[in-house]
């Protein structure tokens, strides 16, 4: 294990963080950097939230023709001939059931939530005046550091098959960059400093104990 001075200027070289970053949070203050970088943050979601409006009917189409196909793939391989065969005379209240149920989550769940998260991630581009950023929190324990093949994004949601970057501390992770990863050592003693931004936790600085 190499020297405490040395360590944490390997976290430092890392570039996720910088010496004025880390001074500050010691304080419990945001350096001037991280403001920006939240501010643009918040810039960019409020700057792309507007084309993800009025698409809900769009989504529901989509899960419609899904649903159609599905039913078309059923009926050319014979099962809706199998049910009727099983059901007899329940056959066409059963389906007609199931076309309601169909129809109420495709036009009417599908769009409610699509909606919410809509609302949620304009909700993140709130401005920084309107809703200022939490208190500084920091965390001592045991850090663990890997890569994620589920696709991670600042909320830890996944999105896609990329490789992400975790940093678990006390079981709260945060998402970090490769080079941050590649930094830190499994199993060694950190202190952490970091925000609950609207629900998600939000790695500012760490540096070694030990």
């Amino acid at each position: 294990m190499d020297s405490m001075d040395t360590h944490n200027t390997a976290l430092l070289q890392a570039g996720y963080f910088n010496a004025s970053d880390l001074e500050a949070n010691r304080k419990g203050q945001f350096s001037q950097n991280q403001v920006d970088r939240f501010r643009n943050e918040r810039d960019f979601i409020q700057q792309t939230s507007g084309k993800y409006e009025n698409r809900a009917f769009i989504v529901s189409l989509i899960f419609g023709a899904g649903a159609l196909f599905f039913c078309l793939v059923l009926y050319f391989v014979g099962v809706f001939e199998a049910l009727q065969t099983m059901l007899g005379g329940l056959f066409l209240p059963a389906m007609a059931g199931l076309a309601l149920l169909a129809a109420l989550f495709i036009f009417v769940i599908v769009p409610r939530q699509y909606q919410a998260s809509v609302d949620m991630y304009r909700s993140m581009g709130t401005p920084l005046a309107e809703n200022p950023l939490g208190a500084i929190q920091t965390i001592e324990a045991r850090a663990k550091a890997y890569e994620s093949r589920a696709g991670l994004d600042r909320n830890l949601h996944s999105v896609s098959s990329r490789v992400s970057y975790v940093l678990e501390m006390d079981s709260i992770k945060f998402p970090i960059t490769e080079s941050l990863m590649s930094a830190i050592q499994d199993n060694r003693l950190y202190r952490v400093h970091c925000i609950n931004d609207g629900g998600a936790w939000r790695l500012l600085s760490m540096e070694t104990l030990e």
